[in-house]
């Protein structure tokens, strides 16, 4: 909604994935704003450096609570945050071998405080979409600070939307080729 106001001419950032658009910040003591281009010419850096060097500093400035619950009898990871920073773990996924199953993650990103992840393993996967989908849809509805109602499939440092609809009670899922054809290799739960 943020970016639909102001428009992304006013803002230095980037496409994520889905409906997710990543960008600089300012996070000065009393509120929070976004970087404008104007601003980063004088910096003399490229936009890749400038988000290498927000990350970090995200990554050492934001603690994270990672843990693991069980949510309907799968267990999920819940990565959580009293800050607005929490989302920001997508950009470092690779360095948490723990939240990655063999097959990727499914993802979700429903506000700026908390972040669901499900690793892939088995054929577990399918009752794990179908339970994740209504919590993520909910929370991201409820807020505070709603990213994205979306569900992502993490995959080799790649996000890919998962779509799906929730019309009438039902949900629909529309997983793209590459993603069934996935869950067609997946053995049963052990």
């Amino acid at each position: 909604d943020y970016i639909g106001h102001i428009g992304k001419e006013l803002t230095v950032g980037k496409d994520f994935a889905g409906d997710i658009y990543s960008m600089l910040i300012f996070d000065l003591p009393e509120s929070i704003t976004n970087v404008q281009p104007h601003q980063i010419e004088q910096w003399g850096k490229s936009l890749e450096e400038l988000f290498d060097r927000g990350k970090q500093n995200i990554k050492n400035s934001y603690p994270l609570n990672i843990s693991q619950h069980k949510f309907n009898d799968i267990a999920i990871w819940f990565i959580e945050g009293d800050h607005f920073f929490a989302p920001n773990i997508v950009f470092d996924l690779n360095n948490y071998p723990k939240l990655i199953g063999s097959k990727g993650s499914i993802v979700g990103i429903p506000h700026r405080h908390s972040i669901i992840i499900y690793p892939i393993e088995n054929l577990e996967v399918v009752t794990a979409i179908n339970q994740l989908i209504p919590a993520i849809y909910g929370m991201n509805e409820e807020g505070p600070g709603s990213i994205s109602n979306n569900l992502f499939w993490y995959n080799g440092g790649q996000f890919e939307n998962l779509p799906y609809k929730i019309e009438d009670n039902k949900l629909q899922f529309f997983p793209p080729q590459n993603f069934a054809e996935m869950v067609k290799t997946l053995s049963a739960k052990p």
